[in-house]
């Protein structure tokens, strides 16, 4: 069958029209076998005006329960269960007629047995001409092209026959579903609808991806573990099988499950460690009816919280940040996906005292999460002036004013570089911590300042997946500062999540932070990257070792050592009580450095930074020489 001819949809009236002949040619042979095929030219004749009536009839139930007006390729149980109800509407308005005695004619040949026949008949060709032709536009589908993907379903349960139906019914895609794959022991050697259930552990999986000619899997299970997902990516790579993921039913728009929702694994799913769960309702109450400010909105974490803030019945939201065009894009995507809450866009720096004031004075804020900051370690090496100026006392400003107005909850996003800092980044967001923490101390204030620490984000902008993204489309290489460097990762949902958790489970002084469980080499990470690409590191895509930038360490810490640790109502997430080291000339030298930084004094502001911080240990690094690893030597 012509593709053109898969993409489009019989009319109504044809349908209608098919239905009446099948209802008519289904009286007709109730008829022939009532006189057991035994009639002559009077009966036929005496037949006629019953099987007018009957034709009147089934019109007047077809339009009642409108079963010509499904699209019969899509025919499901539904669709069965309103044809038995039009048979058996059609069989009470016969009977009716026929008590009422309307015509002798049609008594003489019009009989009760006939009519149980047609009755049971009448349901037999509607629901075998809807299965008929919808298992033709399957099997022409089926065979639509010679160059079709060959497709396994991960997962045997419901959404995994969701998803086969899904697949089976789009005509715009190439595939041919040889089965399912399962770890359930129970599942696999059956069958469903036809398709039989596969062993989805190695090395029968590889088996079966060269026996079938396999070239992608889509996982169809609401919860795989990570561990299982890098297993199954392991299998994959090497035959350069896609491997496409179902959202969860909770993400289906309109509670359907489309095609188009469907994605490729990314490398946030590979993370060394199941994705942190923390319900949205835990934080409804404390946000309900709260007017709340986010600075930095149109980044990455800070658009999230807002998304995230989306489905909190709030009072209003602002949303405040340098970026004209990046607040733009966030308005228009918030009010798109239907906020239901007040939105209010302020173009201002988070530096700008005044500006600032006017924002809390017109909107007086519940909640600030302060989330605006300088984050890239390598310019901030550059501009250190810039970095003091906005992560210092553009925070300063937000919590002075915070402080000034009342605010509930103040909750500063910070970083893992800011313990033991090797980096003006770092280091700067460290100083922050420290004056958030004493606000409490320094002012009568019912502020609560809590603040958030965690590791690095996948996807954020300028983020080293963003970067190993671009060098892959380019060809490679991927840089990498050191083959046995660490890091640890979560996702942008996870990080805004923590945020708005923290600002109802912390208590004022606290810093927040997930158990991030084992860091992730960065060599390993580049690796999984080129891989889910379908290519080989090494051969398709070198990697190059350069050097440990200005301020870079081998690793991350999540807590100073001086930092007592406590659980909190999360099991995931730790507190670090106030550390009891601080510098006694504190608030004198960060008056200072406010001074220099304004002279952009970028010597004089790292030796202040320096007496500020005791464990601030900045060391730029010497240049070396490169190390490109080719398929020889990686």
């Amino acid at each position: 069958m012509p593709k053109r001819y898969l993409k489009n949809f019989a009319p109504r009236w044809i349908i209608f029209c098919c239905d009446i002949t099948l209802i008519s040619g289904s009286f007709a042979f109730a008829f022939f076998i009532i006189h057991h095929l035994n009639v002559n030219l009077p009966d036929i004749e005496k037949f006629i005006p019953g099987l007018v009536l009957n034709a009147a009839i089934g019109t007047v139930c077809i339009a009642s329960l409108s079963i010509y007006k499904g699209i019969i390729r899509y025919s499901e149980i539904k669709d069965i269960i309103r044809i038995i109800k039009f048979a058996f509407l059609q069989f009470g308005l016969w009977s009716f007629v026929y008590l009422l005695n309307f015509s002798r004619i049609i008594a003489t040949t019009i009989t009760v047995p006939l009519l149980l026949i047609n009755l049971f008949v009448v349901i037999f060709l509607l629901v075998s001409f809807r299965l008929l032709v919808k298992e033709i536009y399957f099997r022409a589908a089926q065979n639509k092209s010679s160059s079709d993907h060959r497709t396994l379903i991960f997962g045997a349960g419901m959404m995994g026959q969701i998803t086969k139906k899904v697949l089976e019914q789009d005509i715009n895609i190439n595939t041919t579903l040889v089965g399912f794959i399962d770890d359930s022991y129970y599942k696999i050697g059956k069958k469903i609808e036809g398709l039989p259930i596969y062993n989805a552990v190695d090395p029968h999986l590889t088996k079966l991806i060269k026996q079938k000619g396999i070239t992608q899997i889509y996982i169809a299970i609401n919860r795989l573990s990570v561990e299982r997902k890098i297993a199954l990516a392991d299998v994959c790579t090497p035959y350069k099988i896609k491997i496409n993921v179902v959202p969860h039913a909770n993400q289906w728009s309109g509670g359907l499950f489309q095609k188009n929702q469907v994605r490729e694994m990314n490398i946030e799913e590979l993370l060394q460690r199941d994705e942190i769960i923390i319900p949205n309702d835990l934080s409804n109450a404390n946000y309900e009816d709260a007017t709340i400010l986010v600075t930095g909105a149109a980044g990455s974490i800070g658009s999230e919280i807002c998304r995230q803030l989306g489905r909190h019945k709030i009072s209003r939201l602002i949303l405040l940040d340098q970026s004209e065009s990046g607040l733009f894009d966030l308005e228009y995507e918030l009010r798109q996906k239907g906020f239901k809450s007040d939105l209010n866009i302020e173009v201002a720096s988070a530096k700008d005292y005044q500006r600032v004031k006017k924002v809390f004075s017109t909107y007086k804020p519940d909640v600030v999460f302060h989330v605006a900051a300088y984050k890239h370690v390598p310019l901030m090496e550059e501009f250190p002036s810039e970095a003091v100026l906005t992560n210092i006392f553009g925070t300063k400003v937000i919590a002075d004013l915070s402080v000034l107005f009342s605010v509930k909850t103040f909750v500063l996003v910070s970083t893992d570089k800011a313990v033991n800092p090797t980096n003006v980044m770092g280091a700067t967001k460290r100083i922050s911590e420290i004056y958030i923490q004493s606000l409490n101390d320094r002012f009568e204030s019912n502020t609560n300042f809590i603040t958030t620490r965690f590791g690095n984000v996948l996807g954020s902008a300028g983020s080293v997946v963003a970067t190993f993204k671009k060098q892959i489309a380019e060809g490679g290489p991927l840089t990498i500062t050191h083959p046995d460097i660490t890091r640890y990762f979560m996702t942008i949902p996870e990080a805004a999540k923590l945020v708005l958790e923290a600002g109802k489970i912390g208590k004022t002084g606290d810093i927040l932070v997930f158990d991030m469980g084992k860091p992730v080499r960065v060599l390993d990470l580049a690796t999984r990257m080129i891989q889910l690409a379908g290519l080989v590191p090494g051969k398709d895509i070198a990697i190059k070792y350069t050097q440990l930038r200005p301020g870079e360490k081998m690793y991350e810490e999540l807590f100073k050592d001086s930092e007592e640790l406590a659980p909190t109502d999360h099991p995931k997430i730790l507190r670090a009580k106030r550390a009891t080291d601080k510098n006694a000339e504190f608030y004198n030298l960060l008056n200072e450095l406010h001074e220099v930084a304004k002279t952009h004094n970028n010597e004089m502001i790292m030796e202040l930074i320096t007496k500020m911080l005791p464990e601030f240990n900045h060391a730029p690094n010497k240049k070396e020489k490169e190390t490109v690893y080719n398929n020889e030597t990686f």
